[in-house]
């Protein structure tokens, strides 16, 4: 088998949105610590440093969670890995292997399929 990089419809996995949140906002803290003196009150730079997390680090994860989600739909509906108990539908995940499930690529070829078992579902 030949792994590749896998064409995703949003080019987003779980752990590339919460990387790119993280730095989001150590870049928001590190920008608002800098300008620390020019507030008059600590409680206003506290206020504007929330908020700045909450817009600039927040917001655009949850708006690529849902487009996430939204985009892998069709995934975890239609593909055999979704009744596979090693698939993780949340990272679009298989594992065992380790590796992303896509529209076209089944990690382990239908080889490696396990159904869920009763225990699985506790």
């Amino acid at each position: 088998m030949i792994y590749e990089q896998q064409n995703v419809k949003n080019n987003h996995n779980f752990g590339s949105i919460i990387w790119w949140t993280l730095i989001r906002v150590v870049f928001v803290i590190i920008v608002m610590w800098l300008l620390l003196d020019r507030f008059n009150e600590y409680s206003q730079w506290w206020a504007i440093t929330i908020g700045a997390i909450a817009a600039i680090g927040i917001y655009p994860a949850q708006i690529q969670y849902q487009k996430f989600k939204e985009d892998s739909k069709q995934i975890i509906e239609e593909s055999l890995c979704t009744s596979c108990r090693w698939f993780d539908p949340e990272q679009l995940l298989c594992k065992k292997l380790d590796l992303h499930v896509s529209e076209n690529i089944i990690p382990c070829e239908g080889e490696g399929w396990e159904p869920f078992t009763y225990e699985d579902t506790l």
